[in-house]
C-alpha cells in the first residue's frame, strides 16, 4: 500500500512537472506570481505561491498531457483529484512523507467509493474531473488536517454538492477548459473542506441529490451492498501514452500494423484504415482535431499520428503534428465501427486496425488491452522510467527522489517540504 501510494503521488507530480512546459500553465504560474501572497507551496517549476494556487497550477498542469494515474473500476482519476490539494497543504503546514502518504490513500478511496457506487451514464454526459475533483480533494486535506473519517465524509458530502457539470463532450472537441476543472475541483476541495469544518453541512443525502438526481448518475447497488474487500488505490493503473486512455488499444494495434505494412512504404499510399473499437471509443470520432486535447481524444488522430511517425512517445500527440499534411490526410481515411462481441473484462476495451494501401496490400492486427490495463499493468521500473523522461529536463533530481520514496529508503517521519525542495532543486 505505502509503494503504491508513493507512485501514484510522484507519477502525477511527474505529470504535472511535464505540464508544466506548456504556454497556458506558464501563464496561469505567472499570474499567481504577480498576485503576491505568502510563498507556502510549491509549483513544480520550484517556484514558490500561496497553496491553494500550487494546488489549482499543479492540478492543471497533470491533467495537460493525459499522462496521470488512472482507475479502470470507474471513471475517475483518484489521484489527480486528491494529490495536487494534498501536497500543496502538506507543504504549507509542514506535513510529514507519512501524512501525505495517508491522506492520499483518503483522499483516493474516498473519491473512486463515490464513482463505483453513483457511476455516470453511458455515453458520458459530464466528465469526472468536473464532477468528482472536489471530492478527492476535499477528503484528503480533511484527512491530512483532521485524521477524523467522520470529518472527511461530512466534507466529501459538502463537496459533492460542489460538482460541476463540465460536458464530457469539451474534451472530444479540444475545449482546453477541460484541463482547468481538475484545478476548479482542488480550489473547491479547500473551500469544502473549510465550511465542513465551520459547521456549514449539507442534508444527510447531499452526494445522492447532487450526483444521481443533480446530475443524473446511476446507482451500483452491488457497490452500496458490498463489503469491503481490497484498497482502490492498489487498482490504479499508469499511463505511457500521452492520449485518452481509451484510444491505446487502437494506438497498439496501429503500432504493429505499421511495423508489418508501412516500414518501407509511404504512409501517402494508405487508401483506408478501418478501427473497430469498444463503446468507449466510438465517440471519439473527430477528424478534424483543432487542439492538442482534440488530438488526444481523436482515435482518427491517435492512429493516424502512430501510423505516419511509427512512434508512441508524448511528443507525437502534441499539437505539433496536429497541422501534418499527412497525419491530416490519414485521420480522414480512418472509419470507426464497433467490436463485436465485445470481450469481458479485462478485454473490455479491444481495438482492430485494419490499414489498406493503393495497391490493395492489406494488414490488420489486434489489441485487446494496452499497456497499463489491469491485466497488462507498468512494472514499477517502467513507472519510474517515464517519471525520469518526464522531469529530466526541467527537475533533473525529480527521479531519484521519486525512486528513493518509491523504495522506502527515506524517512518518512520527513517534512514533504524538504522533499519537494530536494526533487525540484
Amino acid at each position: 500500500m505505502r509503494r503504491k501510494a508513493a507512485m501514484v503521488v510522484m507519477d502525477d507530480l511527474a505529470a504535472a512537472t511535464a505540464g508544466h512546459a506548456h504556454a497556458e500553465v506558464r501563464t496561469l504560474a505567472d499570474i499567481a506570481r504577480e498576485r503576491g501572497g505568502p510563498s507556502e507551496s510549491s509549483l513544480m517549476t520550484g517556484d514558490r505561491v500561496r497553496r491553494e494556487q500550487a494546488a489549482v497550477i499543479n492540478a492543471a498542469a497533470a491533467a495537460w498531457d493525459e499522462l496521470d494515474e488512472g482507475y479502470r473500476p470507474a471513471t475517475c482519476h483518484g489521484g489527480l483529484y486528491t494529490v495536487p490539494a494534498v501536497v500543496a497543504e502538506a507543504e504549507a503546514t509542514g506535513a510529514s512523507v507519512a501524512e501525505v502518504l495517508g491522506a492520499t490513500v483518503v483522499g483516493y478511496e474516498v473519491v473512486t467509493a463515490y464513482a463505483r457506487a453513483l457511476p455516470p451514464a453511458r455515453p458520458l454526459v459530464l466528465h469526472p474531473h468536473a464532477t468528482l475533483a472536489p471530492i478527492g480533494a476535499a477528503a484528503g486535506l480533511t484527512w491530512l488536517r483532521t485524521r477524523d473519517a467522520d470529518a472527511v465524509l461530512r466534507a466529501a458530502d459538502v463537496a459533492a454538492t460542489f460538482a460541476m457539470a463540465g460536458p464530457f463532450g469539451h474534451a472530444v472537441t479540444g475545449a482546453q477548459v477541460r484541463n482547468a476543472w481538475p484545478a476548479a475541483g482542488a480550489t473547491l476541495g479547500f473551500l469544502a473542506a473549510d465550511v465542513a469544518h465551520a459547521g456549514l453541512l449539507g442534508e444527510d443525502d447531499s452526494a445522492w441529490g447532487a450526483l444521481r438526481r443533480g446530475m443524473g448518475n446511476g446507482v451500483s447497488e452491488e457497490e452500496l451492498a458490498g463489503d469491503f474487500d481490497s484498497w482502490a488505490i492498489l487498482d490504479g493503473y499508469h499511463k505511457v501514452y500521452a492520449a485518452c486512455q481509451y484510444t491505446h488499444s487502437a494506438l497498439e494495434a496501429a503500432l504493429e500494423v505499421r511495423d508489418e505494412l508501412l516500414q518501407d512504404r509511404d504512409p501517402d499510399e494508405v487508401r483506408s484504415i478501418l478501427v473497430e473499437t469498444h463503446p468507449l471509443a466510438m465517440a471519439l470520432d473527430s477528424t478534424t482535431p483543432s487542439t492538442s486535447l482534440a488530438g488526444k481524444f481523436s482515435v482518427p488522430h491517435v492512429v493516424a499520428a502512430v501510423l505516419r511517425t511509427g512512434r508512441s512517445d508524448p511528443t507525437v500527440f502534441d499539437a505539433a503534428l496536429l497541422d501534418d499534411p499527412q497525419i491530416a490526410r490519414l485521420r480522414a481515411t480512418v472509419r470507426l465501427t464497433p467490436y463485436e462481441p465485445l470481450p469481458p473484462a479485462p478485454h473490455d476495451r479491444p481495438a482492430r486496425v485494419t490499414v489498406t494501401l493503393g495497391d490493395g496490400s492489406t494488414a490488420s492486427a489486434r489489441c485487446l488491452s494496452a499497456v497499463g490495463g489491469p491485466d497488462r499493468p507498468l512494472e514499477d521500473a517502467q513507472v519510474l522510467d517515464k517519471i525520469a523522461a518526464l522531469t529530466g529536463a526541467t527537475a533533473p533530481a525529480f527521479a531519484a527522489v521519486a525512486r528513493g520514496l518509491v523504495d522506502g529508503e527515506r524517512d518518512d517521519r520527513s517534512a514533504w517540504r524538504d522533499l519537494m525542495e530536494e526533487a525540484l532543486r
